[in-house]
């Protein structure tokens, strides 16, 4: 990759044919310290967060997904496409699921990179926000790291934007200064209502910003 190229994390890797072809002006945030908060803490209910595993061509990598209270669990697209199983790993408990590729109860929408599982593992789940962030709107931020440690951050929206400006071809981001790290790729953006308003699809590691598509790209069943 040039010096000077944005990288765009996601899952864990950069995503693949996703390489900016420019390096655009990025705005000056400043970002909030990560904090590790107590399940009922601030406005992220923890109960309804998982860490997804998914196997792909030998390779083990790790992202996260919580569940709405209907019952769906949501995830990033790049988690399970092309996946030849994945695994919800909810405590002691991991389930599996297999037959990625025919499932019926996995829904993709691949232009939003954004997908769902209708398999309610939880007793816990989170509203969608009927009204999208403002800007300068302070939102919360969780997953799951490296470490499996779930943790917490805070920032503003900084925009809602087309993700090209930010390297990555997706037609609709929100752009939240709030410390993230890789993994945390399908975590839940939340409102102080407790709402979910987008869902992490990656960081650009120069400023740190967390890159988020708004929760109305969740594909239906």
């Amino acid at each position: 990759m040039a010096v000077g190229f944005l990288l765009v994390v996601m899952f864990g890797v950069a995503s693949a044919g996703e390489t900016p072809s420019s390096d655009p002006a990025l705005p000056e945030v400043e970002l909030a310290p990560a904090v590790v908060v107590t399940a009922g803490a601030d406005s992220v209910d923890l109960r309804t967060i998982v860490r997804v595993s998914a196997e792909h061509r030998g390779a083990l990598e790790r992202g996260t997904a919580f569940q709405l209270n209907d019952g769906r669990l949501v995830t990033v697209a790049h988690a399970i496409v092309d996946a030849r199983f994945v695994t919800i790993e909810r405590g002691n408990r991991p389930v599996l699921i297999d037959d990625v590729g025919t499932n019926p109860a996995i829904h993709i929408n691949r232009q939003h990179d954004l997908a769902v599982i209708d398999h309610e593992l939880l007793t816990h789940g989170m509203d969608v926000a009927e009204e999208p962030a403002e800007i300068g709107e302070v939102l919360a931020v969780a997953g799951i790291g490296p470490n499996g440690q779930l943790s917490v951050t805070t920032g503003k929206v900084i925009s809602r934007t087309a993700g090209v400006n930010y390297g990555i071809g997706r037609p609709d981001i929100y752009v939240v200064s709030a410390p993230i790290e890789a993994g945390w790729s399908g975590g839940p953006v939340v409102n102080a209502d407790g709402e979910v308003v987008a869902v992490v699809i990656g960081q650009e590691t120069r400023s740190g910003v967390a890159l988020a598509v708004p929760v109305e790209h969740i594909p239906q069943p």
